[in-house]
């Protein structure tokens, strides 16, 4: 469960991220930063995911 915690914190920072973009209120540099930021950010995600096959649960 460790990296479920790690992604999803990963993830909110990226939904924060484009809210900031989205808004349209950042300077075209600072824009740039959390762009690139994003891209990392979702990088690490595949990487966590893509490390470990896990296991697959089924909700019901």
């Amino acid at each position: 469960m460790e990296k479920d915690s790690e992604i999803d914190e990963r993830l909110e920072r990226v939904e924060e991220i484009i809210e900031q973009l989205d808004a349209d209120e950042c300077s075209r540099d600072v824009g740039e930063d959390l762009y690139e930021e994003g891209h990392r950010l979702i990088a690490e995600v595949r990487d966590i995911l893509s490390g470990d096959p896990g296991e697959v649960t089924e909700l019901e």
